[in-house]
């Protein structure tokens, strides 16, 4: 059963705003200053950068259906390069009896891009992000942040460097815990770079 227009916009809306802190100020995410540098901010740099721009106008496109499928997810739901929230899109699951969301995001804001992992990494510093850990995801350098700590009730979010001055995040809600949910969020994102590389 499909649930109403509006409401599945909303979800969708929402979960991109979680995911949007690094582009730009959101309630409870603080963006991160463009101005701030130091080396507790160095991050790391990005050896063979992506082009997302194909997928601006399509940011549905990132994620494989197959994988969509796989994981239950279905009603893509996109937000465009205009929106307050920039390219991106959304899915739901409410086969369950806890819905859960799935959403795909590009760091860039009316054609601007959010400074890459440099910018994640000032909102850690500037403590921003409830958790911020480190990690490395089909060879590209990653973040597991968000402004709450989440996990263990199936939250999880992570933001994968594919250019020094871009990332894109990745983001589930609604697992059963920390580990279902950053395994999920890390599928996922290691799929966007798979399409991003011109992959399937």
């Amino acid at each position: 059963m499909k649930r109403p227009l509006a409401i599945t916009t909303g979800i969708v809306a929402l979960s991109l705003a979680l995911l949007s802190g690094c582009s730009q100020p959101q309630a409870g995410n603080p963006a991160p200053s463009p101005t701030s540098s130091g080396a507790a901010s160095a991050a790391p740099r990005v050896s063979n950068p992506l082009d997302p721009s194909a997928y601006v106008g399509r940011p549905c496109d990132l994620v494989p259906p197959q994988l969509v499928s796989q994981l239950g997810f279905s009603d893509p739901t996109p937000t465009d390069a205009d929106s307050p929230f920039g390219p991106g899109c959304g899915w739901i699951d409410v086969s369950g009896a806890k819905p859960k969301n799935l959403s795909v995001g590009l760091q860039i804001l009316r054609g601007e891009r959010n400074g890459g992992l440099s910018a994640v990494y000032r909102t850690r510093d500037a403590g921003g992000y409830a958790y911020a850990d480190p990690t490395d995801l089909s060879g590209y350098p990653a973040v597991f942040a968000d402004t709450q700590d989440r996990r263990a009730q199936g939250k999880c979010s992570v933001y994968v460097g594919i250019a020094d001055d871009l990332t894109f995040s990745a983001g589930v809600d609604g697992y059963s815990g920390q580990q279902d949910s950053c395994a999920a969020a890390e599928q996922v994102a290691a799929a966007v770079i798979t399409t991003l590389q011109g992959g399937s």
